[in-house]
């Protein structure tokens, strides 16, 4: 074989005999290998390659092999190919790529640094091309826009991922506040649009604005809220909290009246006074006016000695008369009295007490309704409405769901000593459809009970138990409800409601409340 014809390659190229020793080695491998090639000696060694020499495997095939990156003994790296020629030698042939090698590692080294660096930016960042399709972004944007960790949003258009299209952002250079729409709902942000200085997109900032409000109640209680609807309800409690007048607070179970009132009271001038809680359906009747009012020495078998009840527990403070609407309609005259007249009668006295209190009352119920029925008092209605403040559902403002949440999150991990971080966003969608019609102490128990029992640093879908049983029960009440206050009427009923005719009809027949129409 001749070998001169490889004298003037630019490749570099080896000829190695059957038993691996080299017998011709053009000048182009002699300048890139250097003085660890040796003619007449063995190639082991020469490239990294020969730890796994694949010289039988070509032999016995009869194919070649290319590898692209090779360390030379060196320290150069080459593109490297043996092929088994004339059934005598092996032929090496590589070229010198440290350059290209190079280039690729600091290319990779580039691209880590900036990845470094979009990921410790605290701001959702994604850069975009000009069309408004994702060509980077950082691990931050996942969180804001309530996306998988593992989900890339490269090739996804801007307008798929916040409901605003590039011409819909503030205008280049300007920071302004717009709200982005994403899985998890509605979410405020300051956005920056910034172009690249290659003129190809755009660099777009987004900085989640929390729009939470929280009302401290004592050390430990707080109402959390971003939602106007009970921006409404706050403001009008505070703006009646100075003044002694009555209030009720309608709402339904779970949605948070207790706090409210308290809330009331220690924005109030009797802030340092006692603020007491009667519950007027977890009394039974018989004890209730004993309860409410007290009782002298030889009231009734067992009273051995007097007894002061809640009104005068609550002297200075404020009273609160808990689902007000379960009150035996017996009692309801005395209640009047203290409430138009602040004296009352400890039973089995004589003589009227003077009661220093300031009343609020609250319940789940319709109490005008009631009064139609003939259940409630109205004078005694009109005298605890003076003011009314109603509490909505959580299912009416659902984008208090995810402060809500983050706010138990934050509870519990503490009192449980547990380091969970968050919700992923499929929880927090599930969270987000879920009705809740125990309202905010129904997603209250689900969060206490996720916290305890998830494995990691997040709570997941597996973690959330939610009550469909309980959510049935509810729905039968609130069917039951709307059709006792529209008698019966079904097409009225199902408009309340906000479900078909039909809907209603099948419902009425599943809870048996056939005899309310």
């Amino acid at each position: 074989m001749d070998f001169e014809v490889f004298e003037n390659f630019f490749e570099g190229v080896l000829v190695i005999d059957q038993k691996l020793r080299v017998v011709y080695a053009n000048p182009s491998a002699k300048e890139i290998l250097g003085d660890k090639l040796k003619i007449g000696e063995g190639c082991r060694g020469l490239f990294s390659i020969c730890e796994s020499c694949p010289a039988k495997f070509v032999k016995e095939e009869g194919e070649g092999v290319q590898v692209y990156d090779v360390e030379t003994a060196s320290g150069r790296h080459v593109c490297w190919s043996m092929s088994f020629v004339k059934n005598a030698y092996f032929v090496e042939t590589f070229r010198d790529v440290s350059n290209v090698v190079h280039c690729i590692v600091e290319a990779e080294r580039q691209r880590a640094h900036k990845e470094a660096i979009l990921n410790s930016i605290v701001e959702a960042i994604l850069v975009v091309d000009k069309e408004g399709y994702v060509l980077e972004h950082n691990r931050i944007a996942h969180r804001m826009l309530c996306r998988q960790e593992e989900e890339s949003l490269v090739g996804k258009n801007i307008k798929e991922l916040i409901e605003l299209s590039l011409e819909e952002l503030p205008p280049e250079g300007e920071r302004a506040d717009v709200y982005v729409e994403t899985p998890c709902g509605k979410q405020k942000a300051s956005v920056l649009v910034s172009p690249m200085s290659s003129g190809f997109g755009y660099v777009v900032s987004l900085h989640p604005i929390q729009e939470v409000l929280s009302c401290t109640i004592g050390e430990e209680n707080a109402i959390v809220f971003k939602s106007k609807a009970m921006q409404k309800v706050l403001e009008l409690a505070q703006s009646v909290a100075e003044y002694d007048t009555n209030v009720l607070i309608e709402g339904e179970t779970g949605t948070g009246k207790n706090l409210l009132a308290k809330y009331i009271h220690y924005l109030s001038p009797r802030r340092d006074k006692p603020f007491v809680k009667i519950n007027c359906s977890a009394i039974p009747e018989g004890l209730l006016e004993a309860e409410l009012f007290g009782y002298v020495k030889g009231a009734f078998t067992g009273a051995i000695k007097d007894k002061p009840g809640k009104v005068e527990m609550a002297e200075g403070g404020t009273l609160l008369l808990d689902e007000i609407g379960d009150m035996p309609l017996s009692l309801q005259a005395k209640i009047l009295h203290l409430v138009q007249d602040k004296e009352f009668e400890r039973l089995g006295d004589t003589k009227f007490r003077k009661a220093n209190v300031r009343i609020i009352a609250s319940t789940n119920k319709n109490l005008w309704e009631l009064v139609q029925r003939g259940k409630f008092r109205e004078d005694l209605y009109y005298r605890l409405s003076v003011i009314k403040i109603t509490i909505p559902p959580l299912r009416d403002r659902r984008e208090d769901i995810p402060i809500l949440v983050e706010h138990f999150l934050q509870k519990f991990s503490k009192k449980y000593n547990r380091r969970i971080k968050g919700i992923s966003p499929e929880a927090m969608k599930m969270l987000l459809s879920y009705p809740f019609y125990g309202n905010i102490r129904e997603l209250e128990n689900i969060i206490e009970r996720a916290v305890i029992t998830a494995k990691g640093s997040m709570i997941k879908v597996e973690n959330l138990q939610l009550d469909h049983q309980g959510k049935e029960e509810e729905e039968k009440e609130r069917i039951k409800r709307v059709l006792e206050q529209v008698g019966g009427n079904k097409s009225l009923a199902a408009k309340v409601l906000g479900i078909h005719r039909t809907t209603l009809w099948r419902k009425i027949r599943e809870y048996g409340l056939e005899n309310l129409v």
